[in-house]
């Protein structure tokens, strides 16, 4: 072998491993995937896991969908979205002048599920308490007609039943449904202001969503349940998160249809371990 000959297959040799090793990075980044999938999936199982499970992590950047736990009927079952709706609903009065990040709508005096909720409520102040009626009253304001053509755009179903109330499943009159990778990808069109939308509405949505900030990972969240079906007797839980850093932006999108409620805060607290433990979010 001549050393020219010597030199082309070190060469050709150096070319294979650096694309073998391509094939474990994310799109348009160097380092590889920061999780084991077998070592995560065996984390979700005693967790939060089940057969009627969805968990889909996607990348910013690119749209893969760099993971999935559970089955595709699953993940792309139609579910009512809950609370989880008050995000699309803000973007959609911010972008509208419905609603202004200082603005005070003023508590009726009817008695309320929470006494958290019966007060006057700016917009963050009925994120941080989910206040129901200010939610409705937003909804009532934006109307069914502008739903329609906002959702058509977003790719977010459509707002079928009480028009205070369509998000909310069937059991309150609710008939919008949307599976758990219609969230994930509603959640990746808002964390890069790509939504049919004013762009400082959708960034306003996204801060409102901000949870906790672990080194250099900056964590936003936001988490509902409500009866999935006419009787109440399953509900649907959800948890949507973006993780972002210098480094890596990944969404995370998790669906639970069971007899067994779990709250937004129960999963996300079951979850913070899980994530941590698999290098997806510093451990805090």
């Amino acid at each position: 072998m001549s050393p020219a000959q010597g030199l082309t297959g070190v060469l050709i040799a150096a070319l294979v491993a650096v694309s073998l090793a391509a094939c474990d990075k994310l799109p348009g980044q160097g380092p590889k995937l920061p999780f084991d999938k077998d070592r995560l999936e065996a984390a979700l199982d005693p967790t939060v896991g089940g057969p009627d499970t969805c968990v889909v992590l996607k990348d910013v950047a690119s749209g893969k969908e760099l993971y999935r736990y559970g089955a595709e009927s699953a993940c792309n079952r139609p579910l009512a979205p809950c609370a989880t709706f008050q995000a699309p609903m803000t973007v959609i009065g911010l972008s509208d002048g419905k609603v202004t990040p200082g603005e005070t709508w003023k508590w009726d005096g009817k008695t309320q599920p929470y006494k958290l909720w019966e007060h006057d409520q700016d917009m963050a102040s009925a994120w941080r308490s989910g206040a129901g009626w200010w939610f409705q009253k937003l909804a009532t304001d934006i109307g069914p007609e502008r739903f329609k053509a906002a959702l058509k755009s977003f790719d977010y179903g459509q707002p079928v039943g009480r028009p205070d109330a369509f998000w909310m499943g069937p059991a309150a009159g609710g008939g919008l449904f949307v599976s758990t990778r219609t969230q994930a990808d509603f959640m990746r069109d808002l964390a890069r202001g790509k939504l049919d939308a004013k762009p400082d509405a959708q960034a306003q949505v996204m801060e409102l969503m901000t949870d906790t900030t672990r080194g250099q990972t900056k964590l936003y969240d936001l988490g509902a349940s409500c009866p999935s079906i006419a009787d109440s007797s399953r509900d649907v839980s959800w948890w949507l998160a973006r993780l972002q850093s210098p480094f890596s932006d990944y969404i995370l999108a998790l669906s639970i249809e069971s007899n067994r409620p779990l709250s937004g805060l129960e999963i996300r607290n079951r979850m913070l371990p899980i994530l941590s433990a698999n290098g997806l979010l510093p451990v805090g």
